[in-house]
């Protein structure tokens, strides 16, 4: 085996016989800092509240497009279907 191979090995070995001891805590000050930016409660920008408006309206807009957007099917013989392709389809002639 290389020598970079069995360096690896060895430091992924020892990684899993020890473990993280500080893998529980949590970065000093880290939670004061997100306390306080909870505790800021700063008042939503303009584009924010616009944007919580325009929401339902945006809804509305798509729902009513989705329903009127869409025409409705109207069953027809396979016959008639069949007849109305040979019909606008052009067939190559041989010459």
């Amino acid at each position: 085996m290389n020598d970079p191979d069995k360096l690896l090995q060895r430091l992924a070995a020892a990684t899993r016989r020890e473990g993280d001891p500080y893998a529980d805590e949590l970065p000093l000050g880290l939670a004061t800092r997100v306390l306080a930016k909870l505790r800021e409660g700063r008042a939503p920008t303009l584009w924010e509240t616009f944007a919580l408006g325009a929401l339902p309206v945006a809804a509305v807009i798509t729902i009513a497009c989705v329903m009127l957007g869409s025409p409705e099917a109207q069953p027809q013989d396979d016959a008639d279907v069949i007849a109305q392709v040979m019909l606008e389809t052009q067939l190559p002639t041989a010459r």
